[in-house]
C-alpha cells in the first residue's frame, strides 16, 4: 500500500531517525498515528537510531504495518496478538533484523487485535518495566482511532504522535514528541527600514554590593532601556481589550509580530522530545500551590503574549503555558492564580465570573509546577514582571515567607508537560530550574 504522505515525498524514517536520537532515556513507548505506513516508518526510524547501542523491539498493532512487517524474515505468523491471547513468548515472536544493530521486529499476529481487550491489560506495565530494567526500549506502533489507546500510553513512558491527529482521551503531559510533515509557512512582508534590536531583559543580582556599585550606572541604563524599548516595541499601539469573547487574538497583531512570535514554536517535521528536568525543590510537595483557574486557550503564541500583555494586570499570578491539543498541533493555556487549597481556586473562578472576565470552558485545573527565573526583594518583582511580560515572556511572582519574591514562568501539571517549555527557555537563555510553586500571588 502506497501512503498519499509517501507519494508527496517525505522521508517519515528520516524524521523517525531525528527523534529517535533524543530518546535514550525512554524505555517504553507508544507511536501513534492514522496512517499505518507513516506511523511504522516513524517507529522504524526511531528504533534504528537507537538499536546502535541497546537492544529495541518494535511492536506492529496496526494488523498490519508494512514497513515492520517487511523486515520480518520468517515464515511464522504468530504477533504481538498471539503473545497476549495464547501466552506465546516474546522471544519466539521478535525476529532480529539483519545489519540493523541489535533490532527486534514483532508482527502484530495471526489475528486483528482486539484493542478493548489487549489495550487495557496490567501485562502492559509489565512488559514496560522489564525493559526498563534491562536497559533496552519497546516501541509500540498502533493505530490513533483504537480504543482505550491512552491505557496503553499510560503503561509506558509516553507517546510520540504521528501527523495531525490525537486522540481525545490522551492527556497532553503524556506526549513526548511528535512527527509531522513541515508547513508551507506564509509569506511575511519584509519591513523597510530593520527594526531596532530588542534589549536583552537585564539580569537583577540583588547583593548589596553588587546595588552600590551600579548605584551610579543605573538611571543611565534604565533610560537607554526604555529609549530602546520605546522604539522596537511592537505593540506600542495595541488596543486594550477584554479576554471574554476572545479566543484568537493573532490577527491583532502584525504579519511580521506574528511571524516572530511564532517562532518559538517548533514547526518542523519533528516536535519538541525532550528529557523532563528533575524537580529542583522536591520536599516542597506537600505544601504546593497546586491549582489555577484555567481562562482560555489561545491557538497561536502571539495571542496568548497580547492576551497576557492586555489582560494579565487584573488577573493573580497570570501566566501562559504551552500544551498539545487534538491534531498534535501547539496551543497555548492562560491560566491565573496559585494555590494550596482548591477551594480557593474555586474562589477565584466565581469572583472571575462575576467580573465576566471568564469564557464558558474556563475551569480550575492542578498545575503544581513551573520554572524559577528568579528571587528578588518583592519590591522589584513588580516591575521586574511587567518587564518579563511586555517582552511576550509569561512571568508572574509569589511572595515567600523571608520576604523575598519568586519570579516563575509558566504553571505545568507534571514535569513531561514543562518540558514543552524548554526550547523557549533556552532561546531566552534562561536556566530551566523547575520547582513546585509555592508561595502567594501579589
Amino acid at each position: 500500500m502506497t501512503s498519499q504522505n509517501m507519494l508527496r515525498g517525505f522521508d517519515w524514517e528520516r524524521a523517525g531517525r531525528d527523534t529517535g536520537e533524543r530518546l535514550g532515556a525512554y524505555h517504553a513507548l507508544v507511536v501513534i498515528g492514522s496512517d499505518p505506513v507513516s506511523t511504522g516508518r516513524v517507529a522504524i526510524g526511531i528504533a534504528r537510531a537507537q538499536a546502535g547501542h541497546r537492544r529495541v523491539a518494535v511492536g506492529d498493532l496496526f494488523a498490519e504495518s508494512w514497513p515492520i512487517q517487511e523486515l520480518v524474515q520468517s515464515d511464522d505468523p504468530h504477533g504481538l496478538v498471539d503473545s497476549f491471547l495464547y501466552g506465546i513468548s516474546l522471544t519466539r515472536i521478535a525476529h532480529e533484523v539483519p545489519g540493523a544493530g541489535q533490532l527486534f521486529v514483532m508482527p502484530s499476529g495471526t489475528e486483528p487485535p482486539d484493542y478493548e481487550e489487549i489495550f487495557p491489560n496490567p501485562r502492559w506495565h509489565r512488559l514496560a518495566a522489564g525493559f526498563k530494567e534491562v536497559g533496552a526500549l519497546l516501541i509500540l506502533a498502533a493505530p490513533a482511532s483504537a480504543p482505550h489507546i491512552e491505557d496503553l500510553v499510560a503503561a509506558t513512558d509516553g507517546a510520540i504522535l504521528v501527523g495531525e491527529v490525537v486522540p481525545a482521551a490522551l492527556p497532553a503531559s503524556r506526549v513526548v514528541g511528535t512527527v509531522r510533515e513541515p508547513r508551507l509557512a506564509a509569506p511575511v512582508p519584509v519591513p523597510t527600514e530593520p527594526p531596532a534590536p530588542e534589549p536583552t531583559p537585564p539580569r537583577f543580582a540583588w547583593s548589596r554590593a553588587r546595588i552600590a556599585a551600579a548605584a551610579g550606572l543605573s538611571l543611565t541604563v534604565v533610560l537607554a532601556v526604555i529609549a530602546l524599548w520605546l522604539a522596537s516595541r511592537p505593540l506600542a499601539d495595541s488596543s486594550k481589550g477584554s479576554i471574554v469573547g476572545r479566543h484568537d487574538t493573532t490577527h491583532a497583531a502584525s504579519p511580521v509580530l506574528a511571524a516572530s512570535l511564532d517562532s518559538f514554536r517548533r514547526d518542523s517535521t519533528t516536535g519538541p522530545v525532550l528529557t523532563p528536568p528533575p524537580i529542583k525543590n522536591p520536599a516542597d510537595s506537600a505544601t504546593a500551590a497546586d491549582f489555577s483557574v484555567e481562562i482560555v486557550v489561545s491557538n497561536t503564541l502571539a495571542g496568548a503574549i497580547l492576551k497576557l500583555q492586555n489582560d494579565g494586570k487584573e488577573l493573580p499570578a497570570a501566566t501562559f503555558t504551552p500544551t498539545i491539543v487534538a491534531g498534535g498541533a501547539r496551543w497555548f493555556e492562560i491560566v491565573s492564580g496559585a494555590f494550596n487549597k482548591k477551594e480557593d481556586a474555586d474562589s477565584l473562578l466565581a469572583a472571575l465570573g462575576r467580573r465576566r472576565v471568564l469564557l464558558s470552558e474556563s475551569k480550575v485545573v492542578r498545575r503544581p509546577f513551573a520554572f524559577l527565573i528568579d528571587s528578588v526583594p518583592v519590591s522589584a518583582a513588580p516591575a521586574m514582571v511587567a518587564a518579563y511580560v511586555q517582552r511576550g515572556q509569561p512571568v508572574y511572582a509569589l511572595r515567600q515567607p523571608n520576604g523575598m519574591a519568586w519570579l516563575l514562568m509558566g504553571a505545568f501539571a507534571s514535569p513531561e508537560h514543562a518540558a514543552l517549555q524548554l526550547e523557549s527557555l533556552r532561546a531566552s537563555s534562561i536556566p530551566p530550574v523547575l520547582v513546585y510553586r509555592k508561595g502567594r500571588a501579589f
